[in-house]
């Protein structure tokens, strides 16, 4: 499975931009892409594309601060399940 390309699609959908294409390792919430409000679209998200129900707790605001920190998160995730 490709998680870098999962990460990709959920953040351009969430952030409503390709932006966050161009640095896997900008951070998120200080670029002001994605507040903490956005951590329940990727949630949904998340479920729709992988089937993983998780819960807002299940998050950390590290987890979702940059794209190479969500991708790293999938993969966990995943491998949990």
């Amino acid at each position: 499975m490709d998680y870098k390309k999962i990460a990709l699609e959920i953040m351009e959908k969430v952030c409503e931009t390709d932006e966050v294409r161009e640095d896997l390792d900008m951070d998120l919430f200080e670029a002001g892409l994605i507040d903490s409000l956005s951590s329940i679209n990727i949630l949904l998200e998340i479920e729709k594309k992988l089937g993983i129900k998780l819960q807002v707790t299940d998050l950390d605001k590290s987890d979702i601060a940059t794209v190479n920190n969500f991708e790293a998160f999938l993969r966990k995730r995943s491998a949990d399940n």
